[in-house]
């Protein structure tokens, strides 16, 4: 359990910002947080808590418009294995003492458009 109020939120995967308007939701008015994809920004009210940022999560470049620390790093992407080993080895050093990284759909026997053995978050 994270004992200090949260600041800082990363993202990796937004579709259509069903869970990025529930992180802003929760956030504290002084919160911010940041997400990624490799499509283009949905749909979703203004918030100055919140920058968009389109691109591949794995790229130098993308991973340099983030900020160096995080409170939490939320990984809801491909869900390919590979992928997903990859996001856990880039964005683990982001995460603050006391923070977290939270892996979304792990449940999923054979995630969409995934080719493989079934429960490829839960292998890592």
């Amino acid at each position: 359990m994270i004992e200090h109020e949260l600041g800082v939120i990363v993202e990796l995967g937004v579709r259509t910002g069903v869970s990025t308007v529930a992180w802003l939701y929760g956030l504290p008015k002084h919160g911010r947080l940041f997400s990624v994809d490799i499509d283009p920004q949905p749909d979703l009210p203004d918030d100055p808590r919140w920058t968009f940022v389109q691109g591949d999560d794995t790229h130098p470049d993308t991973i340099a418009q983030l900020p160096a620390r995080a409170d939490i790093v939320f990984i809801d992407t491909s869900h390919d294995y590979h992928h997903t080993a990859r996001e856990l080895e880039l964005y683990r050093w982001m995460v603050k003492r006391g923070g977290m990284i939270i892996c979304h759909d792990t449940e999923l026997e054979h995630p969409e458009g995934v080719v493989g053995p079934p429960y490829p978050w839960a292998r890592y």
